[in-house]
């Protein structure tokens, strides 16, 4: 298993597959999914809707060693994508506010592209909405967007929207979204032009708390970043 002081340069000629990663979630407690026992807690999304698992990304991206080696793993990853299309040359590399910041700035670094993110609209009271106002990106450039965790597209299609209209020339998005996390409800998922590539792709449910079969049994639901303990059953 990975140690918090591991050195990222020990793993630049390595390909790390998804056990590999999820050690990192497991070591630094940031990963968890139901047990299957109706009582247990589950968890309650940003969205307001029930899943049966939970990454807490910024657990791991906190340490900067597993940002910069994870980083690098995917743009790997996403690079051998690009030979596919013929695509050798990124301009630039969009994250997200605000967990993908760090992660998607680790990107840039290999492909030594402009790092770049939106910001949260602070008129929009739910935090969804943003802005793009502080930077153009010239027309002819070529974007990568990379993402920390990809559950229902919301975000990314947040970003790319919020891009489009605030930047002053037509924007070059690559079809490919780079992710840490990719967790769809069901795989394979249709995100018409546009492919996810991710380090880990798990399927993990998300519905509404009146279809949950859970919240049916009597499982209490948790907001996980606000109520790890109860929800994972750690101290």
């Amino acid at each position: 298993m990975l140690a918090l002081v591991d050195n990222p340069r020990k793993y630049d000629d390595k390909v790390l597959g998804p056990t590999e990663v999820l050690s990192i979630f497991d070591l630094c407690d940031a990963g968890w999914m139901h047990d299957n026992n109706p009582k247990s807690p589950h968890a309650e999304l940003t969205s307001g809707k029930c899943s049966n698992g939970f990454f807490d990304c910024l657990r791991v991206l906190r340490y900067p060693n597993f940002c910069e080696i994870l980083g690098f793993q995917l743009a790997k990853k996403v690079k051998e994508e690009l030979k596919k299309l013929g695509i050798e040359l990124i301009d630039w590399v969009i994250g997200s506010p605000y967990a993908a910041i760090t992660f998607s700035y680790e990107v840039a670094k290999f492909f030594k592209a402009v790092h770049a993110f939106p910001e949260k609209d602070p008129s929009d009271p739910e935090g969804k909405r943003m802005v793009w106002r502080r930077m153009t990106i010239p027309k002819d450039a070529v974007v990568l967007q990379v993402e920390e965790l990809i559950t229902t597209s919301g975000t990314f299609h947040e970003v790319r929207r919020a891009i489009k209209k605030g930047n002053s020339e037509p924007v070059n998005f690559l079809p490919i979204v780079g992710a840490l996390i990719h967790r769809p409800s069901k795989i394979p998922i249709n995100y018409g032009e546009r492919k996810v590539v991710a380090l880990i792709e798990k399927e993990v449910w998300a519905v509404d708390q009146k279809d949950c079969s859970l919240c049916a049994a009597g499982s209490p639901r948790y907001r996980p970043k606000t109520n790890w303990a109860k929800l994972t059953g750690k101290s």
